[in-house]
């Protein structure tokens, strides 16, 4: 390791007491997010990637179908969720598609997503289906 001055270390403490990162809780919120590029993977869906499909139910207006208890997901939101961001895989390749050599780059990395969420998806709709299946038949031996 090479030594350094004193005057320099001196000056290299002054700028670390200057730069302490966001103080305020917006701030914080803000620089939390710094890394976020696409957000397919996030669990949160207040992202800036909007999607223009507006045919799809969305998370929240699943109405009587979506879950009462905040922080879990009920199965008609969970396919919802899945949807928009399939959605946002589709949007994403088509922004690489766009851009030059994009799509070389990040083909791959998309592929994985739409590969791994369209699985997510067939899991939680026959889920859907088998829930269904014994909801009618708890009706008929009722």
């Amino acid at each position: 390791m090479i030594p350094i001055s004193e005057r320099k270390l001196q000056a290299n403490r002054a700028n670390a007491k200057r730069s302490t990162g966001p103080r305020t809780d917006r701030g914080k919120a803000i620089s939390g997010r710094n890394a976020v590029k696409h957000g397919i993977l996030s669990r949160s869906l207040d992202l800036p990637f909007k999607t223009p499909i507006t045919d799809l139910p969305s998370s929240e207006s699943a109405g009587p179908l979506a879950s009462t208890i905040q922080g879990t997901y009920s199965v008609p939101q969970d396919i919802s969720v899945l949807w928009e961001k399939l959605a946002k895989v589709l949007l994403l390749e088509k922004d690489c598609m766009q851009g030059r050599g994009g799509l070389e780059r990040q083909g791959r990395l998309i592929q994985r997503y739409e590969r791994m969420l369209t699985r997510q998806l067939h899991a939680r709709i026959r889920e859907q289906a088998i829930d269904e299946q014994l909801d009618v038949t708890i009706r008929r031996n009722s």
